[in-house]
């Protein structure tokens, strides 16, 4: 058939009849073939059968979640296209010609915008209305320029139900829907935005599903975790290129202060060293899992990463060898002098550096081949 409008539902039975109501509507007035599907993701009030005797089709996810229920609804969906809404009448499923227009139209994911211009949020929680959802957006764009939405959380949304499937979503909570908006920009998919009305919950007394902190923090966490060269790369070279500014004092100004500075800086490079590694195994291990944009695994097995890697840590390693012991004898040969420590600490201290980045880079090396070796997957 040409469309189903998915609604998730969960303790709906004040409105859940309604709202299906609003989406049969819709497709009788616009003489569309289509289903009304409820997903119920374990509903302990009456829902199930409200939405039934209202004439839905339901299907249930036993498994709590509102990721785990999108998932759900887009794998039972018989349309083409699927529009997708809640089940608590905060969407106004009698009013979806937009949206439908686009799908017709093309465009391969429509998501809704509560604030652009014309749009009703009264329905939106002031703390969610205010901080939450903008801010949220706000730092999606900033971690994926190329995803031009203005409203990541917008929960009513259409979108072609074969593109969508081959997104192979995976979030199980609410971080869900900035997950399919990352990964459809990623996959090149046609994405628009229209506006929409929020209005309030039919049933007032029921607590919200959102979690603004958990659930923000979820969005958070996710967005990073789809963008390690923001959450590891880039700290890691800031923090590489500063310790290297402050091992480089010592040869400029030769006390206790410069080989302070020298102790720190060494501490700064291995840790950046460290975020530089997790970058790239968090990369090929998300384009394995399907959460990375697809190039990482290609390029480290083409410019053979992880062989480099590995060959780069026994160099290393030979030279922070040669380095400590060459200190050590220098100044035993010297009669361990005290006077000579300072000046023996500056090739000590960015010896052992290099021994230590030694060993993270061997076994680095050895995770990479891990994680993007073809036979082991």
């Amino acid at each position: 058939m040409d469309l189903t409008i998915l609604i998730l539902c969960l303790n709906e039975q004040k409105s859940i009849a309604a709202t299906v109501g609003d989406a049969r509507r819709f497709l009788g007035r616009n003489a569309i073939d289509g289903e009304v599907l409820v997903l119920d993701n374990g509903s302990t009030d009456g829902s199930v059968d409200a939405a039934r005797e209202a004439g839905a089709r339901v299907v249930t996810e036993s498994v709590r979640g509102y990721g785990r229920a999108i998932i759900a609804g887009i794998a039972a969906a018989r349309g083409r296209a699927i529009i997708l809404g809640d089940g608590d009448g905060e969407h106004d499923l009698n009013a979806l010609e937009a949206f439908w227009e686009q799908l017709q139209g093309g465009v391969e994911l429509v998501v809704g915008n509560r604030f652009a211009a014309g749009s009703d949020r009264g329905g939106m929680r002031l703390l969610n209305r205010f901080v939450g959802a903008p801010l949220l957006s706000a730092v999606g764009r900033l971690l994926f320029p190329a995803v031009a939405v203005r409203d990541f959380h917008c929960g009513l949304r259409g979108f072609n139900t074969a593109q969508i499937r081959r997104l192979a979503l995976r979030a199980p909570g609410m971080e869900s829907a900035s997950e399919m908006i990352v990964k459809a920009a990623r996959s090149n998919l046609r994405i628009a935005e229209v506006p929409v009305t929020q209005r309030p919950a039919t049933d007032a007394d029921r607590a919200p599903h959102l979690r603004i902190w958990r659930d923000g923090w979820r969005h958070v966490r996710l967005l990073l975790l789809l963008s390690p060269r923001w959450l590891f790369l880039q700290p890691g070279c800031l923090a590489v290129v500063t310790g290297a500014v402050l091992m480089a004092v010592p040869f400029l100004r030769a006390d206790w202060l410069g080989n302070y500075a020298m102790v720190f800086g060494a501490g700064l490079v291995v840790c950046g060293t460290q975020l530089i590694g997790f970058a790239l195994a968090a990369s090929v291990f998300g384009d394995r899992v399907g959460l990375g944009d697809g190039k990482w695994s290609a390029w480290v097995v083409r410019q053979r990463v992880a062989e480099k890697v590995l060959g780069a840590g026994l160099a290393l390693g030979a030279l922070g060898l040669v380095g400590s012991a060459w200190s050590v004898v220098a100044w035993a040969q010297a009669g361990g002098d005290p006077s000579l420590a300072d000046a023996r600490l500056r090739i000590a201290i960015p010896s052992v550096m290099l021994f230590v980045l030694a060993v993270q880079s061997f076994f680095s090396g050895f995770l990479l081949t891990l994680f993007s070796s073809r036979e082991l997957h």
